[in-house]
């Protein structure tokens, strides 16, 4: 179906939402952008889309008159949970199509439901544990049930730990609840899999594998590990394909996920992964730009096609295409900024010109102020490599290094962590 001329509505303005922005606009949509930022600095998506309100993305009853009004044709939200939920009742109301559809949104969002469903079908989980139990076995995890990436998350090694990071977890948690887990450290702690699902018309196809390069930079207070780097794909691939994938898929099917896209972050244990995240939403790492690049399958363009014509494609292309045993390695640099406010940047135009960078998302700009030594919120940018060649890749990743400067007003960099490109060998 033609969607020139059509009108999206997207909830949220931040960088990632650019992403839909711009893979919309190459597929002819007309783009319109809401969050409750006056101040546009803070919602950039809003000087990129065709037309941007002020307007609170959880505010149902303005965002139908606005749909109403404008002659909005569908609605698309990605990148957190809660924007979801807030889709998945706007779309309701308006008679939008929406991959969230017939899923079990209570079980998929909620981290301690969808341990449960695991158990249930006989997939590997963590042990969990309540606040009161007297047996917890330590260091364990407290994260929110309901919150995406790694916010109000800790890892506490005793009680006392314990207890503050779980008043902490449940402050971040919008149901007020957390989960404890026990920590697990992986059969190689350095290493975290992720694996990608496109569901398309109740059809789940593994796209895309990689593993997070974790690196702990010692500033204690339970703060979690963070990555340097994501490889493509993972090294973890055959072995999840071969016992795990089926588990997986009827999983899905079974909480009515019929259309969408699925990724689930985890760990190895015993040679089997252990999901420890869901997000049943587009990704925020943008892995979708490998995807594209070596099998020509956009997932964004997909749920943009979806969201405006109720189907993410051909299903028969989609199956034969969607292959996550790529054909080249790719990389993910990304570039951690700690403490301070970032006076300059230079560098990154250089090493956009690099014959094996794909792709390069800067997210922080000159201004920005970094309040913590490290947070997954503290992403400068990610640079995107890929390649056949692994000698090119070592040393492009070794020149962004050298390259890339983030400084604060004193001429201190900014930037911590490194990937070392040996690991490729």
């Amino acid at each position: 179906m033609e969607l020139k001329g059509k009108r999206l509505l997207i909830l949220g303005a931040t960088n990632v939402e650019i992403e839909i922005i711009n893979e919309a606009k190459k597929l002819g949509v007309y783009t319109i952008v809401t969050d409750n930022h006056t101040d546009w600095s803070l919602a950039p998506a809003k000087y990129v889309a065709d037309e941007a309100y002020d307007i609170s993305w959880s505010d149902i009853d303005a965002l139908e008159k606005i749909c109403r009004d404008r002659n909005v044709d569908g609605c698309l939200a990605g990148y957190s949970e809660r924007r979801v939920e807030c889709l998945t009742a706007l779309c309701k109301r308006m008679g939008f199509y929406c991959y969230t559809e017939d899923a079990d949104l209570e079980v998929i969002f909620s981290k301690d439901k969808f341990r449960e469903a695991c158990v249930n079908a006989g997939i590997p989980a963590t042990a969990a544990y309540s606040i009161n139990d007297e047996n917890i076995v330590f260091p364990v995890i407290v994260k929110p049930v309901d919150n995406a990436g790694s916010r109000g998350v800790s890892v506490c090694k005793d009680r006392d730990e314990l207890n503050r990071a779980y008043e902490a977890a449940c402050n971040s948690s919008v149901s007020g609840r957390a989960i404890i887990e026990e920590f697990l450290d992986g059969d190689d702690p350095r290493y975290e899999p992720v694996f990608f699902y496109t569901i398309h018309n109740g059809t789940a196809t593994l796209s895309n594998s990689l593993d997070r390069i974790m690196v702990d930079f010692g500033f204690g207070g339970g703060m979690i590990k963070q990555a340097v780097g994501n490889v493509y794909p993972s090294k973890y691939l055959d072995g999840f394909m071969e016992k795990q994938d089926r588990q997986f898929r009827e999983l899905f099917s079974s909480l009515g996920m019929k259309n969408g896209y699925a990724l689930m972050q985890g760990k190895m244990k015993n040679g089997s992964f252990v999901c420890v995240d869901l997000g049943f939403r587009l990704e925020g790492s943008l892995s979708f730009h490998y995807s594209d690049f070596i099998n020509g399958m956009n997932v964004v363009q997909m749920m943009i096609r979806h969201a405006l014509t109720g189907t993410m494609g051909d299903d028969r292309l989609i199956d034969e295409k969607d292959d996550p045993r790529f054909a080249k390695h790719g990389v993910t640099v990304t570039l951690l900024a700690t403490k301070g406010t970032i006076a300059s940047i230079s560098g990154l135009d250089e090493i956009s010109r690099e014959e094996c960078v794909i792709y390069v998302s800067q997210k922080m700009r000159e201004g920005t102020v970094c309040t913590r030594l490290a947070d997954y919120s503290q992403v400068f940018g990610r640079i995107y490599l890929c390649s056949d060649n692994k000698q090119e890749l070592i040393r492009t990743i070794d020149k962004i290094y050298s390259t890339v400067k983030v400084l604060d007003k004193d001429g201190n960099n900014m930037l911590i962590g490194r990937y070392d490109a040996n690991e490729l060998k």
